[in-house]
């Protein structure tokens, strides 16, 4: 996409979301502001600055570093033609190629957690910048979880569970902890919030 183009959608999304906040229109707002900013985050950081690389990188070398603790031997390569970073893992019959791409580096997730946390009405910045801290932190380990899922059953299977291992069990893994991260950083902490607020209320209206 042409970089003017891209500057005035940034224009006007910043725009909008300083308009919606000014008249507190909540909900429009938080949707707004948290889309485009998950967007933003994922074509500057992941794209630009090459963030997203970097973190794939890391989740292949400690899935790397913890399969061979748990005895399952791998190797990684980089720069490998064409292809991000390249986790293989060995078996009786060769190796196997994973490869750690964008949807499997987490970065898509982690992006999606910090535009919530980051427009967050009501909670101090401290509070969202150590949330956000925190769920990254834990999605990073989530997704390490998910990929050591994959190595274990490809170790102990063969290579014909590669679409159970990535497709199902892996994803369905990762799904899990994505809800539970979600649900301790955002939706407990806002059900609490309302639960109070009503239990406030009750004596003003009675």
């Amino acid at each position: 996409m042409n970089v003017s183009l891209l500057a005035l959608i940034f224009v006007i999304w910043v725009a909008v979301v300083i308009f919606l906040r000014k008249t507190r229109i909540w909900l429009p707002y938080y949707v707004v502001s948290a889309v485009g900013c998950a967007y933003w985050l994922v074509l500057v950081f992941g794209n630009q600055l090459g963030l997203e690389p970097l973190l794939a990188h890391s989740v292949a070398w400690m899935v790397h570093i913890t399969s061979n603790l748990l005895g399952i031997p791998t190797r990684i390569f980089e720069g490998a033609p064409g292809v991000l970073l390249v986790l293989v893992i060995y078996q009786d019959i060769g190796w196997t190629v994973l490869q750690v791409g964008l949807e499997s580096s987490g970065m898509l997730e982690i992006t999606v957690l910090v535009s919530l946390l980051l427009f967050y009405p009501g909670w101090t910045l401290f509070h969202r910048l150590r949330l956000i801290l925190f769920g990254g932190i834990a999605m990073w380990v989530a997704n390490i979880l998910r990929m050591l899922v994959i190595v274990v059953m490809l170790n102990q299977f063969g290579k014909e569970a590669l679409v159970l291992a990535h497709m199902y069990v892996g994803k369905a893994v990762f799904f899990v902890l994505v809800i539970l991260i979600f649900w301790f950083i955002i939706t407990r902490p806002t059900l609490k919030q309302l639960q109070k607020r009503q239990s406030q209320l009750r004596p003003m209206i009675s």
